[in-house]
């Protein structure tokens, strides 16, 4: 019996909301991922402008931008068990009203504003806040694990997207596609969702690799506030998530113009996910042995230099400079949030750890919000998307610098932290 006790401290109920947060996470890369393939079908049905178009999605990111720190509070209050199905049922109204709307502004409030909310809430930053307290020695590859769960959606859903928009319509593929993502956060998030025990989300001192839980003196939620690591992770988040965000909406269009067919553009995606699905664990487990800052700055190097290879590379006849993207922007896929988030948790407590990725979330909606009408009005304003891809790319490799900023700081923070239970020191 004493043999298999440390099996069954590996098999504790942690497990059960990793799998929850694996579907939470499959869900939002499903909406997150198939907006490129509405995007073509929305502008030739209300026959608007792309950057038109492209601003009810960017709308959506608003929307989480200013809601995600209320979330976060939420998610501390309440729990996910009862904030998660709210999200489901949000998703579900804002999926089917969309699928009715007769004027392109009616999008804007259901998808939105309604869909908005939903897909923020179920999105990275809860998942990392529900699922980092229950494995504070190996949070990097459990939230990359985890974080596979956006590249499976894509995988699935984006190319599913591409053929009920084909033969079905763009508003019958809404409401199959609200009723499946409902389904998928309700049941099953209010049946089995719990909060980590302390005893969990504080463990004994780390020994070995792994990153140490945040020092005694971690910040509260309002020193959290006044805190610059927390602020340096947002405009982390902020630079890395518009580069990524300029192209989404806008990539299925890319290759479109450039001459590959739309189901081709979907596929593209979905490979992209595919790839992902196997990175995102590595990446996570990467960060735990070499360092958050170190696998990031390869990480969003790559990031940016697999968006210039595919406009200079892009003819429209040769598949390879696909295949070639779908490898590289595989491996890199969806690295900002999940290292970010890391690194969050590492820097602060558990307790706090929900409003802090709400804050930090925040960064990532108002990405959402100016990505894609940024791609949109460069497009609009010069013809083509290569000033768009070029911008995209920069702000991917800048914000490297405030993701080692927030590290240098957080460093200093726990310096200080020590040396003021110590003695009189610098506090």
């Amino acid at each position: 019996m004493l043999g298999r006790t440390p099996i069954f401290r590996r098999l504790h109920y942690g497990w059960v909301v990793f799998v929850l947060s694996l579907g939470n996470l499959t869900v939002e890369g499903g909406t997150k991922n198939s907006e490129a393939v509405y995007f073509n079908a929305l502008k030739d049905a209300f026959g608007r402008s792309a950057t038109y178009t492209s601003a009810v999605f960017s709308l959506a990111g608003l929307i989480g931008a200013i809601s995600a720190p209320l979330l976060g509070i939420l998610l501390d209050r309440w729990g996910a068990r009862a904030l998660f199905p709210l999200a489901g049922l949000c998703i579900l109204f804002g999926w089917w009203a969309s699928s009715f709307a007769t004027e392109l502004w009616q999008m804007f409030i259901f998808y939105g504003i309604f869909a908005g909310v939903g897909h923020t809430a179920i999105s990275s930053f809860s998942m990392t806040a529900t699922l980092a307290p229950w494995f504070p020695q190996t949070r990097g590859r459990m939230l990359g694990l985890a974080d596979s769960g956006n590249p499976i959606g894509q995988a699935i859903f984006a190319p599913l997207a591409g053929v009920l928009t084909a033969n079905l319509g763009w508003q019958w593929a809404y409401r199959i596609f609200g009723v499946i993502f409902a389904v998928l956060i309700a049941l099953p998030n209010g049946l089995l969702q719990r909060r980590a025990p302390e005893a969990v989300a504080t463990p004994p001192a780390s020994t070995g690799p792994t990153p140490p839980p945040p020092p005694t003196g971690a910040p509260s939620l309002g020193g959290a506030v006044r805190d610059p690591a927390m602020w340096l992770l947002v405009l982390t988040r902020i630079a890395g998530s518009v580069g990524t965000q300029m192209i989404r909406v806008h990539l299925v269009t890319f290759f479109v113009l450039a001459g590959y067919g739309a189901q081709t553009a979907a596929n593209t995606l979905g490979g992209v996910g595919l790839v992902s699905l196997f990175a995102r664990p590595l990446v996570g487990l990467a960060t735990d042995r070499w360092g958050r800052e170190s696998v990031y700055t390869l990480g969003m190097s790559i990031s940016a230099g697999a968006v210039l290879l595919v406009v200079w590379l892009g003819d429209g006849a040769s598949f390879w400079p696909l295949a070639l993207y779908v490898m590289l922007a595989g491996v890199t896929d969806g690295i900002s949030g999940l290292i970010v988030g890391a690194k969050a948790a590492d820097l602060f407590p558990a307790e706090t750890l929900g409003a802090v990725m709400g804050f930090v979330e925040m960064g990532r909606g108002a990405a959402i919000f100016l990505g894609p009408i940024l791609g949109g009005l460069l497009f609009d304003t010069q013809g083509d998307y290569v000033t768009a891809f070029i911008l995209s790319a920069s702000l991917s490799a800048g914000s490297i610098g405030t993701m080692w900023a927030a590290d240098f700081i957080g460093r200093r923070r726990r310096f200080y932290s020590v040396d003021a239970q110590d003695g009189p020191g610098f506090c």
